[in-house]
């Protein structure tokens, strides 16, 4: 079994890194500052008001918390893995292709943990738009390329198990953990789109026209985050398992290929594009029946938004609170 240590250099790195990480995190838990609010809603188009200036905050502050914790997980892993055990990580030992990883399940868990904050308290019901689909916040083409591109990781990790070996080098990793490392691509793939079907379906709060457009901005910037995260890590996992199967392949022309065809999936993870504003957003006629005036005030009775149904086609969903 191989083994690992860190040299003199490695562990005054990894001391101070932690220490740069946690002023880093203590950084990132502050309460955003009112030019990055401004910046973000100008961004997304949003009109930033009292009403829904709390919510902004609270979501570029946990999303920017979890994505800076999970950057400095991942550029901790190695080392640490390797203190307590003696060995190599098993998937890679750089520092920095890890904590990219690590940023990226920060921002995916940050988009996805969000929607599970309970809504504002509220005497009224929500409202879920029934004409929302995915395909109106990202082309059909990136939600295609996150079903598609875990096919590749699964062929590289087929191809890994049955392709003839350089006997002069160890395979490392086993195959059964490459095909392990497949499968869970493929179940990511699925969660992603699962997940972002889950914040388009999400009910609205049927209260202030201020709050309903901060909720439909973030819900744009969550399918955009969470879909560049998903395809960027699966880009990732392709590279590794490309850069795997060149060291262990007996083609001279593929071992020389396949690390740059890895190189180049890292690449374009790191260049996933973020989408410019008029992307952001579903629709410009996803909620043009709730706008105006007939978006119901937090302080009307319920029987009037009871009544909103029929004149703009919206499905109501009873409020847990509320019952």
């Amino acid at each position: 079994m191989e083994t690992s240590q860190l040299t003199p250099a490695g562990t005054i790195i990894l001391g101070v890194s932690a220490v740069a990480l946690a002023g880093a995190f203590v950084w990132a838990a502050m309460v955003p500052t009112e030019g990055r609010i401004a910046r973000w809603s100008s961004h997304y188009g949003l009109a930033l008001a009292e009403s829904n200036r709390s919510l902004v905050a609270a979501y570029l502050r946990r999303t920017r918390s979890l994505q800076v914790a999970g950057g400095a997980l991942g550029w901790l892993l190695s080392p640490l893995y390797i203190t307590l055990f003696g060995r190599p990580f098993p998937l890679t030992d750089n520092w920095v292709l890890l904590a990219v990883a690590g940023y990226l399940l920060g921002a995916a868990v940050a988009e996805v943990t969000f929607l599970r904050k309970s809504r504002p308290h509220s005497s009224v019901r929500a409202a879920a738009l029934a004409l929302r689909t995915l395909s109106d916040y990202i082309p059909r083409a990136t939600i295609w390329a996150i079903r598609v591109l875990p096919l590749t990781s699964v062929s590289l990790a087929v191809t890994y198990a049955f392709v003839p070996k350089n006997l002069q080098r160890t395979v490392d990793p086993s195959v059964a953990f490459m095909l392990a490392s497949s499968v869970l691509v493929v179940v990511l793939a699925a969660l992603v789109e699962w997940f972002l079907r889950t914040i388009v379906a999400r009910p609205q709060p049927a209260i202030t026209n201020d709050f309903l457009a901060a909720d439909d901005a973030i819900r744009g910037a969550s399918i955009h985050s969470l879909a560049a995260a998903g395809i960027a890590l699966i880009l990732l996992s392709i590279g590794w398992a490309a850069v795997s199967l060149g060291d262990v392949i007996a083609s001279n022309t593929f071992s020389e290929l396949l690390p740059w065809f890895g190189l180049a999936c890292d690449l374009g993870a790191l260049l996933v594009e973020r989408p410019n504003r008029r992307e952001c957003r579903g629709r410009p006629d996803a909620l043009e029946p709730l706008r105006g005036d007939t978006i119901p005030d937090a302080t009307r009775e319920q029987g009037d938004v009871c009544a909103l149904p029929a004149a703009v086609g919206v499905q109501l969903v009873k409020d847990e609170e509320a019952e």
